[in-house]
């Protein structure tokens, strides 16, 4: 058994559509039904009523709720209980702000708070939510103005630490070979993940316009912007960067800005850290960097 199938389980209550309840734990409607049965086998009960149209739960499945509920409440309470005997702070990153953001971070808290051992633990956006929730102490993440954690209902302090930019860029080679940008032309483009918060932070700005004065070719896709740059340095395409993680490329050279051609979008950098103990404390620390700016609690 896996506490995964408990956890599938109750979104499942919560929103008592296979589809929605899918989309929320970020897989597949097939892998999710696929997961709903293997709970069921290892239960030796079944749990939905897949006669009517849409899937129903059976007696048997509503009356789990409860128990099902309070076994996770008290798995994920333990694990965090092991993590505060041994004095370690958990963070929280999005792929792309563990790579640019976290290092310095961490180096400037260790410097005032040795003592405590950290860990971080990399995550998209919309897996964010729930890591920070059930096993972390900090969460660093972007926003903007569409989309935005709102933890206003728990003890949670935000940090405003700064803005980074989507820069589309390419190696150096392939701008060689593009040369000027003009309407029409054919461009090829390495894009995020289709419903991922950069993918979606990029259509609500830059892309639509793109899309109208170039005829784009989207060569490959991917959740991770790491991977992305390693497709750039192949001369694979154009792809929208963070400017924090290529800076030293565009000071040297080896990759070129199309920012004035295609346009780039503004992020916001935040840490959320929980108003207690150990973290809240770590909180402060980071409060005190330079051009740190902190919510007032309302």
């Amino acid at each position: 058994m896996e506490l995964k199938w408990l956890e599938d389980l109750l979104v499942l209550l919560e929103e008592k559509s296979v589809t929605r309840a899918a989309a929320r734990r970020h897989v597949t409607q097939p892998a999710f039904s696929r997961r709903i049965r293997q709970l069921e086998q290892w239960l030796g009960v079944e749990i939905l009523d897949r006669s009517t149209k849409p899937v129903s739960f059976r007696p048997t499945g509503l009356a789990l709720e409860g128990g099902v509920r309070d076994i996770v409440n008290r798995l994920y309470a333990l694990r965090n209980s092991v993590h505060e005997s041994q004095d370690q702070i958990t963070f929280v990153a999005q792929h792309t702000l563990a790579i640019s953001r976290f290092p310095s971070l961490i180096r400037g808290v260790k410097n005032k708070l040795p003592v405590p051992s950290y860990r971080v633990v990399t995550a998209n956006y919309e897996q964010c939510e729930s890591l920070f929730y059930n096993e972390a102490d900090l969460l660093l993440c972007y926003q903007n103005a569409q989309r935005q954690f709102n933890f206003s209902h728990k003890a949670v302090r935000k940090l405003h630490l700064g803005k980074d930019q989507l820069i589309p860029v390419a190696s150096r080679q392939l701008a060689a070979r593009l040369g000027e940008l003009s309407p029409r032309m054919a461009i090829p483009l390495l894009m995020y993940q289709q419903g991922s918060f950069l993918s979606d932070a990029l259509a609500g700005s830059c892309l639509p316009a793109v899309i109208r004065d170039y005829r784009v070719e989207v060569v490959c896709e991917s959740a991770f912007s790491a991977s992305l740059k390693e497709m750039v340095f192949a001369d694979m395409g154009i792809a929208w960067l963070a400017r924090e993680i290529i800076e030293k490329e565009l000071s040297q050279g080896t990759m070129v800005s199309y920012a004035s051609s295609l346009g780039e979008t503004e992020l916001d950098i935040v840490l959320h850290f929980r108003d207690e103990a150990l973290p809240a404390k770590v909180g402060q620390i980071i409060a005190g960097f330079p051009d740190v700016t902190l919510d007032p609690l309302v």
